[in-house]
């Protein structure tokens, strides 16, 4: 995955923190952009990420102590913890920290006696882009502690553990999918996840001059946490007053015969879910055929109700995807485009002619602060623990 210069800068950096001695392992973990089903996984609803060729790099070793001391070089910040005794940190700026805090508190739940260890983090994957760098870092760092402790566990567990993190740890009420796709990324393929049956299927990517492309606002919006666990909270309530555990159980009758016991947001926030479901199971089938007007279609209509049914959209999200329609009636490279993440600022995905790439980026260069990128269509990622 890293070039010999870069492993080497790593093992340098990781000398410089720790000092000398054998030298590290590595574990890796990508990101991943989500295609479609946006806020749909905590709602036990259909999602279909893929994972891309940038990651989160952990480099470890034992240090013959019940403690763990970790140096992430993304925030240039330092934090140790007692295996025996793991709480959240409340230091604002060690709450990077509280992720692996909270993945070392799951994995012991789940009964590894973990080890001591440093570990060093690095990552080319960009905070805040919607590409799920948390989930990286859960299962990165996840990774590394368990080969710490010689030890394996299920990958599926692993991505429970990750999601204990960031429930328990970080505050954020997630969803499964960030960190099922990142700990079970199959290259060459999307993943197909049903939240609430947690069945996995593959599907191959294949778009012939077509790829996906991400073009990142650059804006991070300080109440994407909050509104992110309200809108979670306001789906919640609704099923419960639909006498259902998540809104997967919840039909079109059902929503109608409810109407007069919903708020106004709480129903738009279930017809966003339930018609975004209906868009998952048609791209999965239009990315099969390679159906390139389909999928933009599907991800233009997901981009919509985001914006007006779950209200998650920002004016930086929305003036990138309409210069993105605005190119593609000039020239046709664009089929369609969303926003992706939990909304707010990050990243907008688009389906694009790999070709068309750099004249895009460049035309967006003044919306797309954060940079442009484009994802290669074979969904290349690499994701597990190897030797330096």
């Amino acid at each position: 995955m890293h070039t010999k210069s870069e492993r080497a800068r790593l093992l340098a950096a990781f000398e410089k923190q720790f000092g000398p001695g054998a030298a590290p392992r590595t574990a890796v973990a990508p990101g991943r952009s989500n295609l479609i089903g946006e806020h749909t996984d905590y709602n036990g609803g259909l999602v279909l990420p893929m994972a891309v060729q940038l990651h989160t790099t952990t480099l470890f070793r034992p240090n013959s102590s019940p403690r763990i001391a970790v140096y992430s070089e993304t925030v240039a910040a330092h934090d140790e913890f007692d295996l025996k005794k793991i709480a959240p940190s409340n230091d604002p700026h060690r709450h990077w920290a509280n992720y692996v805090r909270g993945v070392a508190f799951a994995l012991l739940k789940r009964g590894v006696k973990l080890k001591g260890g440093d570990l060093y983090i690095a990552a080319d994957l960009p905070q805040g882009a919607g590409l799920s760098s948390s989930a990286a870092l859960e299962i990165s760092t996840g990774l590394a502690l368990l080969a710490l402790a010689r030890k394996t566990i299920d990958r599926q567990e692993l991505a429970y553990a990750g999601q204990e993190a960031e429930h328990a740890f970080a505050g954020v009420m997630c969803g499964i999918m960030d960190q099922t796709v990142v700990a079970r990324a199959k290259p060459g393929h999307a993943l197909l996840l049903d939240c609430a049956s947690m069945t996995v299927k593959h599907i191959p990517l294949a778009l012939k001059g077509y790829s996906f492309a991400l073009f990142d606002t650059g804006v991070r919006h300080k109440l994407a946490g909050s509104e992110y666990n309200k809108r979670r909270a306001e789906c919640e309530h609704a099923a419960a007053v639909m006498h259902q555990k998540t809104l997967r159980g919840v039909t079109l009758d059902a929503l109608l015969k409810a109407s007069n016991r919903l708020t106004e947001n709480e129903h738009k926030r279930v017809r966003h879910v339930l018609t975004e479901n209906l868009r998952v199971v048609q791209f999965a089938a239009a990315l099969a055929r390679g159906d390139v007007e389909e999928l933009g279609h599907l991800l233009s209509l997901s981009h919509h109700s985001l914006a007006r049914d779950y209200e998650v959209s920002c004016p930086e999200l929305d003036t990138i995807v309409e210069r993105l329609a605005h190119n593609q009636r000039k020239d046709g490279a664009c089929p369609g485009a969303r926003m992706v993440g939990g909304g707010f600022g990050g990243a907008v995905v688009a389906l694009l002619k790999t070709s068309a790439f750099s004249r895009y980026a460049k035309d967006l260069k003044p919306l797309a602060k954060g940079g442009s990128r484009l994802l290669s269509s074979a969904g290349a990622a690499t994701v597990g623990e190897t030797r330096s």
